[in-house]
């Protein structure tokens, strides 16, 4: 219960800045175009969902965001100082953020674990290319330098939640489980409240089969997680249609429910956020590629997400440190962008139908 009264704590605080949206982009013809609607919002509404894109870190991509109804961003390493140019475009812009400091800390430490203490068996590669904080020695040393973020964002009006987990080494996996309900005390007693969100990876393929790995649900627990997000993009590979692919991501979905709720998850207590694939291209410096999402590919994953429970969506994302000048993303693509209003739209229709509206 009290879990819950967090994640509505959270959704209190977005409500008071968030009644601005109004305009949705809807009723797509056959040529692809639009036209705007006005969609009638209760005063509640914003108590109980959420709207956000990963990354959003200049003012001009804050604008950007905006256009496209997201009002949260989830955002790596530090979060916007509030006088900031970024703050303070986020302020104007009655956005928040997510703060991602922990997440990336995290991998940091992991980093380092599977450089040292937990290597990678013989038939596989490095966890990371490099150990970049080799100062992140033991779980004390990353709980000391969480407890000091904390202290230093504790008044940072523009924080309302953060984003503690990502992606994880498979031979390691759980090794996060303890360690997450630890990082969950020490955000109660500096910004009690503020919910802990950890994030899952799947996949989806031409073949439609389950693209999740069981393992990768061992860091979740209840004392841990305050609410899931579940990321799911496309399987990379080349010169196949991304209508092939099965974005209502069923298999996938399925297997990851199976694999959390064997380990204590319970969407009613922890709510789902589901995110969304919103670039496409060749990465930066490797010999890889992401499929692209097209406008019916993103509006048919949203609405699968919000049809299976999810009480929030977001995007991924509007920057990558793997992003070269050729990916697709919303800042340069008016199919990802329209991608973006049509997935919101269909989330709106489902969560603002009668018996979902409280």
């Amino acid at each position: 219960m009290r879990r819950a009264v967090r994640y509505t704590e959270l959704l209190l605080m977005i409500a008071v800045v968030v009644l601005s949206i109004f305009l949705l982009q809807q009723n797509w013809n056959a040529g692809g175009q639009n036209q705007p609607a006005k969609v009638a919002i209760p005063e509640n509404f914003y108590h109980t969902h959420i709207l956000g894109g990963f990354s959003i870190d200049s003012p001009e991509r804050a604008s950007k965001a905006a256009e496209e109804t997201v009002q949260v961003n989830f955002q790596y390493g530090q979060p916007p100082a509030e006088d900031s140019p970024l703050g303070q475009r986020l302020a104007s812009l009655h956005m928040k953020v997510v703060d991602g400091y922990i997440a990336s800390y995290l991998h940091y430490y992991e980093c380092h674990r599977t450089a040292t203490v937990k290597p990678p068996p013989p038939d596989q590669g490095q966890y990371c290319q490099t150990d970049s904080h080799p100062e992140l020695t033991d779980e004390q040393a990353l709980l000391a330098n969480i407890a000091a973020h904390l202290r230093q964002v504790k008044n940072n009006h523009l924080v309302v939640g953060y984003w503690v987990l990502d992606d994880w080494a498979p031979w390691d996996a759980g090794s996060a489980r303890d360690l997450l309900a630890k990082v969950h005390d020490l955000i109660e007693q500096y910004t009690p409240g503020y919910p802990a969100i950890c994030g899952f990876g799947g996949s989806i393929s031409p073949d439609h089969a389950a693209g999740w790995d069981d393992w990768v649900a061992d860091n979740f627990s209840p004392q841990g997680c305050d609410m899931v997000g579940l990321y799911i993009y496309a399987a990379s590979r080349l010169n196949i249609p991304s209508d092939v692919y099965d974005w209502s991501m069923s298999s996938t979905l399925e297997a990851a429910f199976k694999s959390l709720q064997k380990r204590g998850w319970d969407i009613a207590k922890q709510p789902l956020i589901g995110i969304g694939q919103a670039f496409g291209g060749f990465r930066q410096g490797k010999n890889s590629y992401w499929i692209t999402p097209n406008v019916k590919n993103m509006e048919t994953q949203s609405r699968s997400f919000c049809e299976h429970g999810a009480s929030g969506i977001a995007f991924y994302g509007w920057d990558d440190s793997e992003f070269g000048a050729t990916i697709q993303t919303p800042m340069n693509s008016a199919e990802i962008e329209k991608g973006i209003q049509a997935g919101v739209a269909a989330c709106y229709q489902h969560w603002l139908s009668p018996q979902k509206v409280h």
